[in-house]
């Protein structure tokens, strides 16, 4: 329903042509594209390391980038089916210019602004 874009992550640089010509499709249609930098759910406040694609077709299309992070791992645990009752933490951050950024650098910058505002969305003893 949130019509995502599908890639075989094993393809390589297929998947990359297949996310940038979806992704523009994506755009052109009014969607807005969500990518989950660390590639998977993780547990909560555990550092992993971040996928540059959402950086890389973020910088192709020439679109901002909106970080959120949010502490729904305390609730819907890695590996697990059961979700838990809680309340659900979100924080959004200002828009990240692309123009002129590389993916690394932008992914760097999406990596930094996540870790140093986990914090605030949880509801665990820290």
């Amino acid at each position: 329903m949130m019509n995502p874009i599908a890639i075989d992550r094993s393809s390589g640089s297929r998947a990359l042509k297949q996310m940038l010509n979806q992704g523009k499709d994506r755009i052109k249609d009014g969607w807005h594209i969500i990518v989950f930098p660390e590639g998977t759910r993780t547990s909560p406040m555990k550092k992993v390391d971040y996928q540059v694609g959402g950086a890389w077709l973020s910088a192709k299309l020439h679109s901002d980038i909106l970080p959120v992070t949010h502490n729904a791992g305390e609730y819907w645990p890695k590996n697990a089916l059961l979700k838990k009752p809680g309340t659900i933490n979100v924080v959004i951050g200002k828009p990240i210019k692309t123009g002129g950024k590389s993916p690394t650098d932008l992914i760097k910058q999406v990596e930094i602004w996540i870790e140093t505002n986990m914090p605030r969305t949880s509801n665990q003893d820290i």
